[in-house]
């Protein structure tokens, strides 16, 4: 039996007025996704999540999470779901340590379990010195962090952050990232919108775009990368690169052209396929020196890049 997605979105339409936000956009994040959600400024991404959190009615389609509608039973679409908006306005005469107390309770957790949860909670997020500070002494990144302790205060099964390590520094951004990864190994499903696509392309299981509340890609990152991969190129660096290297490597069946880039040689292959073992026996077949020799593979934001082309 195929399970069902935890969240899904179909043919979701959204108007403002005259403005289309949504058109029919869809997607499904299963069990364990890390999903990265990508797009423009204005692509409606924050209309897709307020949706998916019952806090917009869509004009046409649905989401369901866990198989219930959060636009008609919110309580019951929404128990096991943790949310960390984009830099949160929070209470800042509350220590970080009393706000996640207060929204312990609110979930109905007993005093000695949310005592526990609260410490959990801080030293995951990495805000153990300043537990006991009030919110206003936070930087940018501290609410940040406190935030995603927020959203897991319930311990959700499912995960919804808008730009989670916005305003984070480098080591913080390695340890959310380490932490999202862990949460998805876990069981938890989570879904993030970011434009970092460095970190989502390093965190994400599976990726979708929307541009202009239209669907562009949607699936695997492996396969996204893929589809819009042209051609594969090998980087090949040689010492003293002779015109004897270059004219035998372009008369290989499967090189569709060679390039020079001062000491490298640009190998664009006319298959997607990984030749790099035939590609360094005919340098070293004419006593070329190989000092490193690469796969340039596209990368999300390339593929991204393009997307807003049009291009694929």
């Amino acid at each position: 039996m195929v399970s069902q997605p935890v969240i899904n979105v179909s043919n979701l339409t959204k108007f403002y007025g005259d403005f289309k936000a949504l058109d029919s956009v869809s997607f499904s994040v299963d069990k364990g996704w890390v999903y990265g959600y990508l797009g423009p400024n204005g692509a409606g991404k924050t209309t897709t999540i307020r949706t998916m959190l019952g806090l917009l009615k869509p004009n046409g389609g649905e989401v369901k999470i866990a198989g219930v509608n959060p636009s008609k039973d919110p309580v019951r679409a929404l128990q096991k779901v943790g949310y960390a908006p984009e830099l949160p306005t929070l209470q800042t005469f509350f220590s970080g340590e009393q706000l996640l107390d207060f929204m312990g309770k609110m979930f109905g957790l007993a005093a000695q379990a949310r005592k526990e949860r609260v410490k959990e909670l801080i030293d995951l997020v990495g805000l153990k010195e300043w537990g006991d500070k009030k919110i206003g002494k936070y930087s940018k990144g501290m609410v940040q962090r406190l935030s995603v302790a927020l959203a897991l205060i319930n311990n959700p099964t499912v995960l919804i952050m808008d730009e989670p390590t916005i305003g984070m520094d480098p080591e913080a951004t390695a340890h959310f990232r380490n932490l999202f990864m862990k949460l998805s190994k876990e069981g938890k499903t989570v879904f993030i919108s970011s434009h970092l696509l460095d970190e989502v392309q390093r965190i994400c299981t599976h990726v979708g775009m929307i541009n202009k509340g239209k669907t562009v890609f949607d699936g695997p990152i492996s396969e996204v990368l893929d589809a819009f991969t042209q051609k594969w190129v090998i980087e090949a660096e040689v010492k003293n690169i002779t015109k004897k290297i270059i004219s035998s490597l372009q008369q290989l069946d499967f090189v569709e052209n060679v390039k020079t880039d001062e000491n490298k040689l640009l190998i664009e292959l006319k298959e997607k396929k990984d030749l790099r073992g035939e590609i360094s026996s005919e340098i070293f077949k004419h006593k070329g020196v190989l000092l490193s020799l690469n796969l340039r593979k596209i990368t999300l934001e390339d593929a991204y890049l393009q997307a807003l082309k049009g291009g694929r």
